[in-house]
């Protein structure tokens, strides 16, 4: 009887309560967005302009990947090529961090407001439409990312969240406009190319195996169209604030360059390859229904014998660290662990293969589409000892 009273009274305490925390919040101004005020910071982390050749002896240690001049730190990269492939976004003057800072609001918007800049040649209310960039979209896309995102990939999308130094992978870093798991050809932006919308929505609902990078598969599909607009919007913003900070700085460093001018400029480009993005797609062929056993042996061979075997040694068991793009550090895939960041369909390997990995040292392969076709029956024989037995594939291990 006391239970059946004291559940009562908890009942009914519990609209009470709720609404009295809803009239806290709302007093408080406290909701799920940005603050009115907050705005996006100045790059200050250097730019990476080449990769490093050299091969890195360790991955960083937890906490070491957001310190100040961590990239400047590397081992066993020499100094001048740190500081030929390297550019400090420090030495802009009080002046033009000032003005680029204004322009990038102007053309930008802040982390509440988020907008994207329309008047070029080729933007206006068609490129908004294509990609999905409209203010209500971006301010939702915004909110959720703020809820969901920000921890890892910071505010601006640098990849500097306060989760970052201590995940390994470290999360990917939208401002140089890069993705690595794209379906489109390298025939439109080679290393550069862009995503197509259907490849950020495919990471969002799957996640990426082997990394924090978790399956937002429970969200809604307005959500996560949402999620793909504003990741867009940040990667667009800070590749532009990449490509100005370059030219100031870089290559028309003799110049009196306008950051606004330059902005406008860099935009221009960096728009026309998210449309050509949207407009281009690997499209395999239908996998012929082959002697199984012929292709994956086949498959096999073409893995050796196309070099695929020198970054993967040891099918990927042995494999060497390398410096990334981003200045972070990777190492190629134990493809004997059927752990594939891309996607482990059959049709994402295709990718992989026909149009390599952007940012990585992933190459396109150069083969056929059919001789693809055995390479991918092959990889997905090959985690599995009893398979790799029945199709004569023999591996070290073995």
């Amino acid at each position: 009887m006391i239970a059946r009273l004291t559940v009562k009274r908890v009942v009914r305490t519990l609209p009470a309560a709720a609404a009295a925390l809803m009239g806290f919040l709302l007093l408080s101004g406290c909701d799920d967005k940005y603050d009115k005020s907050l705005t996006y910071p100045v790059r200050t982390d250097p730019l990476v302009l080449e990769t490093f050749k050299q091969t890195p002896t360790q991955i960083d240690p937890p906490g070491d990947f957001d310190k100040p001049g961590f990239l400047y730190a590397q081992p066993n990269v020499p100094a001048e090529e740190k500081e030929s492939k390297l550019l400090d976004p420090s030495k802009l003057s009080a002046d033009q961090k000032h003005q680029m800072a204004a322009a990038l609001e102007e053309m930008f918007g802040t982390p509440r407001e988020p907008k994207v800049p329309t008047d070029f040649e080729g933007g206006g209310d068609e490129f908004v439409t294509l990609l999905r960039l409209d203010g209500d979209t971006l301010a939702e896309g915004s909110r959720l990312y703020r809820i969901h995102c920000l921890h890892c990939h910071g505010l601006s999308g640098n990849g500097r969240g306060p989760t970052s130094p201590w995940v390994n992978p470290h999360p990917r870093d939208y401002r140089q406009g890069k993705f690595k798991f794209t379906s489109v050809p390298q025939s439109a932006g080679g290393n550069d190319r862009k995503p197509r919308r259907g490849d950020l929505l495919r990471t969002l609902r799957a996640g990426i195996d082997g990394t924090s990078m978790p399956s937002f598969g429970l969200l809604e599909d307005d959500e996560l169209q949402a999620l793909a607009s504003y990741v867009i919007h940040l990667s667009m913003r800070g590749q532009a604030e990449f490509m100005t900070i370059r030219s100031i700085l870089k290559t028309r460093k003799d110049e009196d360059v306008d950051p606004k001018d330059q902005l406008k400029e860099d935009i221009e480009i960096i728009a026309s390859r998210w449309k050509l993005a949207d407009k281009n797609v690997i499209r395999p062929p239908e996998p012929k229904a082959p002697d199984m056993a012929k292709s994956i042996q086949h498959g096999h061979q073409l893995f050796l014998a196309k070099g695929c075997i020198g970054c993967h040694i040891d099918y990927g068991r042995q494999a060497t660290y390398f410096y990334d793009d981003w200045g972070t550090i990777g190492r190629p895939a134990d493809l004997t662990q059927s752990t594939y960041r891309g996607g482990r369909r059959p049709v994402d390997l295709y990718y992989r293969l026909d149009s390599g990995i952007n940012g990585s040292n992933m190459p396109a392969s150069g083969l056929k589409p059919d001789e693809i076709w055995d390479v991918v029956n092959f990889l997905q024989v090959l985690p599995y000892r009893d398979s790799r037995k029945e199709y004569q594939i023999a591996i070290h291990s073995d």
